[in-house]
């Protein structure tokens, strides 16, 4: 089952596939090895770290290899699941009973959490019909001006009552926590 250790230039190989800029792609990396392991560890694996690594290794031998990969996130999960039904299959495998397992919590870079909330939030924005975009931009920003007065101005200039104004901004986020909570959960959609 073990996958011999990828050497340096296959190693580099699966960074490049990462993200071109080294740096960014070690984090990648690292944010895709804490999944990984997230992932055997709910199911109460005492071999999560190596099956880890064992998914990197097929993986980067994978890309060496030439295979034509879209989505590394996902197919690493199949690669996991693949892992995982063998390492079931091999005589002594050994999990841990689930009320015994303590799970580590999961937490990625902040820079990585704080990068992928805002490319969903202006992607959310852009969704946005026009107006809607304008209404909430302008509604939110102040200039160093007492909001409550800038927005009455809005309100005037847009011939509504404040409370109408409050109405339909009320109704324009709460269209865009539902896109960006949708957004967060299945990421951004892929660009063609």
């Amino acid at each position: 089952m073990a996958t011999s250790p990828p050497t340096q230039e296959t190693f580099d190989k699966l960074l490049l596939c990462l993200h071109p800029d080294r740096e960014r792609a070690g984090e990648e990396y690292e944010f895709l090895r804490l999944k990984l392991l997230e992932y055997f560890r709910l199911r109460a694996c005492l071999s999560a770290e190596d099956l880890a690594d064992e998914v990197l290794n097929r993986l980067a031998k994978k890309i060496t290899e030439g295979e034509d990969i879209r989505d590394i996130s996902r197919y690493c999960y199949g690669l996991a699941r693949w892992v995982w039904i063998e390492y079931l299959n091999r005589p002594g495998a050994k999990n841990e009973p689930l009320d015994e397992t303590v799970i580590p919590g999961f937490t990625p870079p902040d820079s990585l959490i704080r990068e992928e909330r805002e490319a969903c939030f202006q992607h959310c924005l852009q969704k946005l019909a026009a107006g809607e975009q304008e209404l909430i931009y302008e509604y939110c920003e102040h200039k160093n001006q007492p909001y409550h007065n800038t927005r009455r101005e809005m309100a005037k200039r847009r011939q509504l009552t404040l409370v109408a104004l409050r109405l339909r901004v009320c109704r324009i986020k709460d269209k865009l926590k539902v896109s960006f909570a949708t957004c967060l959960e299945k990421g951004l959609p892929k660009l063609k």
